[in-house]
């Protein structure tokens, strides 16, 4: 079976023969590793390739690079921290008066797409001929409406349901359509969305506003990327047991969440068999802090409660410098 198959066959609960592995690992954990790490992984089999573009974080090296970055849409980003995403210091909209004669960064994004066209292209190829699952590009809309308007203040104009913010979203949700439709022109299995949601206790914000502003917005992507015949991953962090079944009904096929944070055993009573989960196992505990045993134990546990109904389960992780050699090695191991 190949990894496309595999992976298709578990979203679609059509018993693999085993558990898709997939892994990220952080610019940090290249930097503090470099070789040693490159060897673990060249001995394990990963099932997902995700390619990521022009204005993508993971393309554009100054989001983990020391110092300031004044990214395509015009927020001024900080970073102490090398291999390690800075923060946004000085969004574009501190102040809303800035929003008559802003436009959103469309034309600087195709063109570039243009000029990178043919290197993700190869990229695909090589995937192809690797027959892995592609998975091409990561939206945000929460995150990319923070870093535009400042965290602080985007949850007071959500409270208050500000009329600018409806023009910022605006702008967004122009840039997203461009940006989808030129993913959905190449040969990708999947899209990618990553907005973080939950705190360690709860939603960040009230669910009836995540219901009324937010939930229509992906709705229209994710209707536009289930025509097209590709599968949605959705990435949240936090504890965001009430989105699973919006997510369900929005169709999304797997989801990327700390599933420990809210207990395995709980999300999977209501939830297993229902969408995928696209990992993980925990990375502010098990991951840096567990041994092999602990890391292996924990993906026992997600086995036995997620993989239902001949499906459902992406063994999946993130690793950065902080995560122990051994339990890189573990968690590859363990899915198999």
């Amino acid at each position: 079976m190949t990894s496309k198959e595999r992976v298709l066959r578990t979203l679609e609960f059509q018993n693999p023969d085993r558990i898709p592995v997939d892994l990220w690992v952080l610019p940090a954990a290249k930097m503090h590793y470099g070789s040693k790490l490159d060897e673990i992984c060249s001995k394990h089999n990963r099932d997902i390739v995700s390619l990521v573009g022009p204005y993508d974080h993971g393309y554009t090296p100054e989001y983990y690079q020391l110092g300031t970055y004044i990214d395509p849409w015009g927020s001024e980003w900080t970073n102490i921290q090398a291999g390690i995403i800075g923060e946004v210091k000085n969004p574009v909209f501190s102040d809303y008066d800035k929003l008559d004669g802003y436009t959103a960064p469309i034309e600087g994004f195709l063109r570039e797409w243009e000029e990178n066209k043919e290197n993700l292209c190869q990229q695909i190829s090589e995937a192809r001929r690797a027959d892995k699952f592609i998975i091409g590009g990561w939206m945000s809309l929460f995150e990319r409406m923070q870093y535009l308007r400042g965290t602080e203040d985007l949850y007071c104009d959500i409270a208050l349901e500000e009329p600018e913010m409806f023009q910022m979203i605006d702008f967004v949700m122009d840039f997203m359509r461009a940006y989808t439709d030129r993913w959905l022109e190449m040969d990708i299995d999947a899209m990618a969305f990553g907005d973080d949601w939950g705190t360690q206790i709860s939603l960040l914000i009230a669910p009836d506003s995540w219901k009324t502003i937010f939930k229509p917005l992906y709705k229209e992507l994710i209707d536009k990327i289930k025509a097209a015949g590709k599968k949605v991953f959705f990435h949240s962090d936090g504890y965001i047991l009430e989105l699973y079944p919006e997510m369900i009904e929005l169709g999304v096929d797997a989801i990327n969440s700390q599933l420990w944070c809210m207990g395995v055993e709980k999300v999977a009573e209501k939830y297993a068999g229902k969408i995928t989960f696209w990992g993980e196992i925990s990375r502010q505990n098990t991951l840096p802090l567990g041994t092999p045993e602990d890391v292996r134990k924990c993906a026992e546990i997600m086995k036995k409660n997620l993989f239902v109904n001949g499906g459902g389960l992406i063994g999946q992780s993130e690793i950065n410098r902080d995560v122990p050699l051994e339990n890189i090695e573990a968690l590859l191991d363990a899915w198999n």
